[in-house]
């Protein structure tokens, strides 16, 4: 049984996800500290750099960021060790277990998968993330109706506030129950 069909009946995220998401949230937390110190530069294990760069899915042009600011430290960057630890790092995040969870976090991906699976679980995931963006969008559009509702004094424009109001509510429905479907044929 694969990850995703027991995650998509209700059981428990295996080992491999959680780790999955402790490592999204130590890739957010260091979003954005690409650039390298002088000091990190001439310590640097570039095998090792590569390598944690691939497992967190890194867009490889990031050696790239890592070539100019060790540049300034008279540091020359490794590009082959660094090549060498990325492929072996995008086999970790590649792995199909952890294509949801980082489309479901709304993390970019840049295409290091060759991994059909990951790339399948990844959409779905990202499909989950964009659905659950647009409730909240649909929520708060809500929640800002209701407070014009109750503050209109013209009833026409609050009758008009109560339509978009209902049919933003048909669409947060249709988003929370994709699979019910309304169509009822009568037949004499």
């Amino acid at each position: 049984m694969s990850l995703l069909s027991n995650f998509e009946r209700g059981g428990s995220i295996s080992k491999y996800a959680k780790h999955g998401l402790l490592l999204g949230l130590v890739v957010t937390t260091m979003a954005g500290c690409a650039s390298m110190s002088p000091e990190e530069c001439k310590t640097a294990n570039w095998h090792q750099v590569g390598f944690q760069d691939g497992q967190q899915g890194e867009n490889p042009q990031i050696v790239n960021d890592y070539t100019e600011d060790c540049a300034e430290a008279k540091v020359v960057v490794d590009r082959i060790e660094w090549t060498k630890g990325f492929h072996e790092g995008t086999k970790v995040y590649c792995d199909p277990s952890n294509g949801y969870q980082v489309g479901v976090e709304g993390r970019e991906y840049y295409g290091v998968c060759e991994n059909p699976k990951f790339l399948k679980n990844y959409q779905m995931g990202k499909q989950e993330y964009q659905r659950q963006q647009r409730l909240n969008n649909l929520n708060a559009q809500i929640a800002s109706l209701d407070d014009q509702i109750s503050h209109e004094k013209d009833a026409k424009k609050a009758k008009q506030l109560r339509e978009q109001r209902k049919d933003l509510a048909h669409e947060r429905s249709q988003l929370l129950n994709p699979d019910v479907n309304m169509n009822i044929n009568f037949k004499f």
